[in-house]
């Protein structure tokens, strides 16, 4: 059994239920079933002994691809004289659970091997009772059964604690292999034209989309990505499908991120809504306001983060019997952010409600009520509390401090707040209140927040590092793009944080944790997005460009990348950076396309 191949060669492929990783050379080495968050049945991405589903690639050339907008993802496997493919896809959510594994041979006849080892429980309890019988491999969960259903004429010898499954191949025929979860004891039969209805769910969702020319393939996937993340029985969607997928080879920090936070509401929305999908922003929209809805009521505070079923995140724990991708432990499920205090919640919190309200998906007459309420709510909550220190946006496990970002999304949220005043009927007294708060808010960040000149924003008062959130005070329009200063405060974040042009690091700076990471890609595109925005459109495409040459050859993008070797790290596939692309391409777009009008005019 070969070990985990590299973050940046994995393939997604998902139901809005769950979602499997499969590696290059065909093998699924990460799946969680029922749910993203549920624990592992294939894991050998956290550790060689967790679970896999892998194909015997030896003597093959193996080359993988998507199917064009779809999420399938097919794997061709030649020999001299041999050749066939396995497409591997899950069927899109409906009355059961199935992950097809399709082999069709293109060239002469042979045979292809399979090696099914399932480990359910993040390969935790006591090696699983599995049995066989009649084409049908079983395994008991701790929730359902799986049980995996072979083409007939297939053998299947017992080998570990799984099977390895040998298929003999005849000339330009298919075989099924059909992985299905069931809550159900009783085995019902299975359903037809699996492989069609899959094809046909993808191409239609497409089709419904508007992409810019810019990048109009890659903005495909970034969407297919997204929807594969966002769980369909809530709308939920997860920040990564994946837990504890490192930061930086060999350390430690490995977080689990299963789960929904608040403040990547409205990037999720934007990414949705800016590519024609309203539908699925409305969906995520309903999740945020269902989670939160009755804090103001019952005076309890926001969560950071939320379980896909808008519950409490359970506390965080490490399995130390994985010993981590490449050795990087330990591998964590829970997150004990959720316990931090973290101002930015109440602004982006506040900020998605401005987001939908504006394009129409909050107009519901009840959903307006009761959003006056919340967001007075938060509003008192912000007066409150931003003055105090806090953990902020990258949820350090230092001691909290006055994080300047924190500040900002304090303001950001007191402003949304003063103008939402026509849809939510606020007082005038409420708007008031909220102008006098937020002036106040903006006058302290421009009191304290900057260095020895106005070039430095600084991290927090005091600090000798900066933030690459600076990059996003343009897009929260905190920064005037006709101050001066604001391209200043933008190239000097970038001369500090920046490595080889592209790579931007999130911060410098003792965080509580040792070691390095990566660069964090969304840094890169608020960069693009800044610069466009300062109609530096020049500079923003060739770093646009500049980057995409480092996308997987997938089209995904993990959290982070090491600008030494162009590693994929962090969990992966990371909802935010994808976010970050479609944003990009937005605002390169919009520009771009403002600079040919203009050059037109002066024609």
């Amino acid at each position: 059994m070969q070990a985990a191949c590299d973050i940046k060669d994995y393939y997604l492929i998902g139901d809005q239920n769950s979602a499997a990783l499969i590696s290059q050379n065909g093998s699924i080495d990460w799946l969680c079933l029922p749910y993203f968050d549920s624990p592992s049945v294939f894991a050998k991405i956290l550790d060689v002994g967790a679970g896999t589903f892998e194909i015997e690639s030896t003597g093959f050339k193996v080359q993988a691809h998507y199917v064009a907008e779809t999420a399938i993802a097919e794997f061709s496997y030649t020999s001299d004289d041999f050749s066939f493919t396995v497409r591997d896809f899950m069927v899109p959510a409906d009355s059961g659970q199935y992950l097809v594994r399709k082999v069709t041979t293109h060239q002469g006849t042979g045979q292809v091997m399979f090696n099914y080892q399932p480990k359910p429980g993040y390969a935790l309890p006591a090696d699983p009772v599995i049995s066989h019988k009649d084409d049908v491999i079983s395994l008991k969960l701790e929730t359902g059964w799986l049980r995996l259903h072979l083409p007939a004429g297939s053998q299947a010898t017992s080998q570990g604690t799984g099977y390895l499954i040998t298929i003999s191949l005849a000339a330009e025929a298919s075989y099924e292999l059909i992985l299905e979860y069931s809550a159900a004891a009783r085995q019902l039969q299975l359903p037809k034209n699996l492989e069609s209805r899959t094809t046909d769910f993808w191409e239609r969702w497409v089709s419904k989309g508007s992409f810019f020319d810019l990048c109009r393939e890659n903005l495909i996937r970034s969407a297919i990505t997204l929807k594969l993340l966002q769980f369909a029985p809530t709308g939920a969607m997860v920040a990564a499908p994946t837990t504890s997928l490192p930061e930086a080879i060999g350390g430690l920090r490995n977080w689990d991120y299963r789960y929904v936070w608040i403040r990547d509401a409205t990037f999720a929305l934007y990414a949705f809504y800016v590519l024609g999908y309203s539908e699925e922003a409305e969906q995520f929209f309903d999740f945020i306001h269902a989670a939160t809805d009755k804090c103001a009521e019952n005076k309890l505070d926001i969560g950071l983060m939320y379980t896909i079923w808008g519950e409490p995140v359970p506390a965080e724990k490490t399995l130390d019997h994985l010993a981590g991708y490449q050795a990087s432990s330990p591998v964590r499920v829970g997150n004990m952010a959720a316990e931090q205090l973290q101002l930015d919640v109440y602004g982006s919190l506040i900020d998605a409600y401005y987001f939908a309200a504006k394009r129409g998906l909050a107009d519901k007459q009840q959903t307006l009520q009761r959003s006056r309420q919340l967001i007075m709510y938060l509003v008192k909550k912000i007066e409150e509390s931003w003055r105090q220190p806090d953990s902020g946006i990258w949820e350090a496990r230092s001691d909290p401090r006055q994080y300047i970002y924190s500040k900002v999304m304090c303001w950001v949220g007191v402003d949304r707040a003063q103008k939402l005043q026509p849809k939510l009927g606020l007082t005038d007294d409420d708007v008031q209140a909220c102008s006098g708060l937020a002036d106040t808010i903006k006058a302290w960040v421009y009191q304290h927040g900057f260095g020895a000149d106005d070039s430095v924003l600084l991290q927090y008062p005091g600090a000798q590092t900066v933030d690459s959130t600076n990059f996003l005070l343009v897009l929260l329009q905190f920064l005037d793009k006709h101050d001066p200063r604001t391209r200043a405060i933008v190239d000097q974040t970038r001369q500090r944080l920046g490595h080889d042009d592209v790579f931007i690091y999130r911060y410098h700076g003792d965080d509580g944790l040792a070691g390095p990471e990566g660069a964090f890609v969304l840094s890169s595109f608020w960069l693009i997005s800044a610069l466009a925005i300062l109609e530096d459109t020049n500079e923003a495409l060739r770093l646009f460009r500049k980057l995409e040459s480092y996308m997987a050859p997938s089209g995904l993008w993990a959290e982070e990348i090491d600008p030494l070797n162009g590693d994929y790290l962090g969990n992966y596939p990371q909802a935010f950076s994808h976010q970050g692309y479609i944003m990009s391409a937005y605002y390169l777009d919009k520009y771009l396309q403002r600079d040919q009008s203009l050059k037109k005019e002066a024609i």
